[in-house]
Order: C-alpha cells, then structure tokens, then sequence
C-alpha cells in the first residue's frame, strides 16, 4: 500500500486503450485488538515524510475530501518529454478507522470516491460560495482498517451491489497472537529510514509499464480463462468485475518493489496474484463475522442448539460435526476450535468420547450475563 501511494499518477499500464494507474483502496478488517493501527500508522508516517506528497487528515467530509484533493498540485517535470512538465493531484488518506473517514454510509460521498478511483476527472459547482471546482487528473490512495461490526451496522443490504465496494481490496483477519505484556517493542527506526529511501525512489519514476511477451500471454490467458480461482460468495460478484484491474495495479506495486525498470514479467504477476488470491480466501469470513454480535453473542447461540439438541435426542451427547455445522454459518472458520475450547474452559459444555461417535459434547452450566 505504501508503494502504491508513492507512485500516484506517476506511471500506469495501457490496457483497451486507456491507462490504468496503481492507485488502490485497502481496507484492513479485523476485530478490535488484533493489530490494525501498528500497520495503517506506519503507511501514514511514511507518506507523511515523502517530499511533495500530500497527506489528507484521517476525517473528511465529502467537501473537505474534495477542496483537499483540490489543493494538493503535483508537478513532475520531464525535460526530454514532448510534453516536459506533467500536472496532476494526488491525495493519500491512511485511517486508522475507516468509521472515522465514513462514520455513515452516505451515497453521494461513496459515488464520489467511486469517482476519483478511476482517476478520470471531477467537478462540482457549490452555491453557496459560487464556486466551481474542476480535477482534471485526479489520484487517490486509501488506506483504513475497520472492524467486522463497523461493516455490520454502517453498510445498508445494497451496499455490496453497488461500485465503491467493488474497488476495495479487504484483508480480514480474525486471529490475534498472543504476545506478553511486558514485551518490549524493538527500535524499528532504522528500517523505517531504509523503507522511506527506497520509497522515495519508488516516488521518483515516469513513464507507461511495458509487459513482457510471457507476461502479455499469462495476462490474457488468465482473463479470458475465467480469472481462477474467481470467489463464489454472491457479495462479491460485483469485486469480481474488477479484478483484473486489481491484478495489474499490484503487478505494478510487485514490479517496482523488485526493480525500477518499469517492466511486467510473468513472476510480477504471479506474485501480484497470490497477494490477491491470498486476500479473497478470507473474504467471505467478513460476512459471518458481520452475522452476529460477536462471540459471545454465537457461544450463547451454540449453547443454545445444544442445549436444544441434547434435550431433544434424550439427553445423549451430541457429535462434534453438528456443532462445527453450526459454527461455520455463524464465524470464521479459523474461530470455531478457539469457541469451543472457550466454552471448554468455562465449563459451558463437556467434551467426551462416544464409541462408534467420536467426540462429542453435552451441555453444563448456561453463559451467564
């Protein structure tokens, strides 16, 4: 995400005729507590030191969004070019929350950012002041994290339907390592210092990505092959549209992290897509994380059809694989074992051996308030 932004306007792919530059929306969803901030601050102060790179303020209203992007000119002058001196703007938003960028799902501020992400120019005229406002180029990066809940109660049914979603890469993760309290955290200056040289370099090329003829074959193989392996989740059809484009916005992050060269080959793709694929695997976890209020909102909904089930079936243990069937519909699969130890511990529910059933449980003592 950091290189994204370092390259703004600055370089682009052609593709059916028009440029596709490496501008992205990512969103980091996880519980609270897992880590988010350690990464999306870190992308900030990053940006936040690059020379001529503008940095909006974690919280815009949709006008302030727009006078910011507005204001914030850049000029890259090409001596040797036809065209010598190159004017665009470029905005880079790092939040720590997305709900503080979007504390609600507003639809005039989402088609606006659906807008400036395909970079193709903006206007508006305001009465108020008699001002009209025009971005002829414009380029914005966007990086936040947020929790499954924000999503739960910020996002209307149709949200996913519609096109801001579909530009947004989300990485969701539910696990949270367990560190002591007393860890110290190392001095990482050093490598920060290392990072912003490098991207400052990375903030210093021009010019059109070329592809290699291995490259050029895998991309249109790919494409026109049903761009495997696709997600199937129906929320996602529409993010499914854009994933070519995604494919070759981070083809040319994996490219320019390698080399400056400004050429596509085969391994940048590869590595391009695993990034991708890796991201999507999870995705759909996002949706049964949103189901609910949480874990202890699912441990009193298991607790429940257990109960429900060892009544029903004469008070005989109930097999694992029934309460894991459960789980899956409701949590993450990586969550479900963690559930039922919790429940385990809190002596909620006994697990037993059962010939010719396999590990079962029965109910104990109800969660209590």
């Amino acid at each position: 995400m950091a290189i994204a932004g370092a390259l703004e306007r600055k370089v682009w792919v052609k593709t059916k005729g028009s440029e596709l530059y490496p501008n992205l929306y990512v969103v980091i969803c996880a519980p609270p507590g897992i880590g988010k901030t350690e990464v999306t601050w870190r992308v900030r102060a990053l940006w936040a030191d690059m020379e001529e790179h503008h940095v909006a303020d974690s919280s815009l209203t949709k006008a302030a969004l727009i006078d910011r992007l507005a204001e914030a000119t850049r000029r890259v002058v090409r001596t040797f070019d036809p065209t010598p001196v190159h004017t665009f703007n470029s905005l880079l938003i790092a939040s720590n929350e997305l709900g503080v960028l979007l504390p609600a799902y507003e639809n005039e501020f989402m088609n606006t950012l659906t807008d400036l992400y395909d970079g193709k120019g903006y206007s508006e005229s305001r009465r108020t002041r008699d001002l009209k406002i025009k971005v002829d180029r414009p380029n914005l990066n966007i990086f936040a994290g947020c929790t499954p809940g924000y999503l739960r109660e910020t996002l209307p049914p149709g949200a996913w339907d519609q096109g801001f979603l579909s530009r947004v890469i989300i990485v969701y993760s539910g696990e949270q390592p367990l560190t002591s309290l007393f860890t110290e955290r190392e001095d990482d200056s050093k490598v920060m210092k290392v990072l912003l040289d490098r991207l400052e370099q990375i903030g210093e090329l021009f010019g059109k990505f070329s592809f290699t003829t291995e490259a050029k074959e895998f991309m249109d193989s790919w494409y026109l092959g049903g761009q495997p392996p696709k997600p199937t989740h129906p929320r996602l059809a529409h993010y499914n549209t854009r994933r070519a484009a995604h494919l070759l916005k981070l083809a040319m992050v994996a490219s320019v992290s390698i080399s400056d060269k400004l050429i596509i080959e085969i391994e940048h793709l590869h590595r391009a897509l695993d990034w991708m694929v890796e991201a999507e695997e999870f995705m759909p976890d996002i949706f049964k994380s949103m189901k609910t209020g949480g874990d202890g909102q699912t441990i009193e909904d298991l607790y429940h059809h257990l109960y429900t089930l060892y009544m029903k079936g004469g008070k005989k243990p109930i097999q694992e694989a029934r309460l894991i069937m459960f789980l899956q519909e409701r949590t993450p699969s990586h969550n479900i074992v963690r559930i039922l130890e919790i429940m385990e511990r809190a002596k909620m529910i006994g697990k037993k051996a059962e010939k010719g059933l396999g590990i079962c449980f029965v109910p104990l003592n109800p969660p209590r308030d």
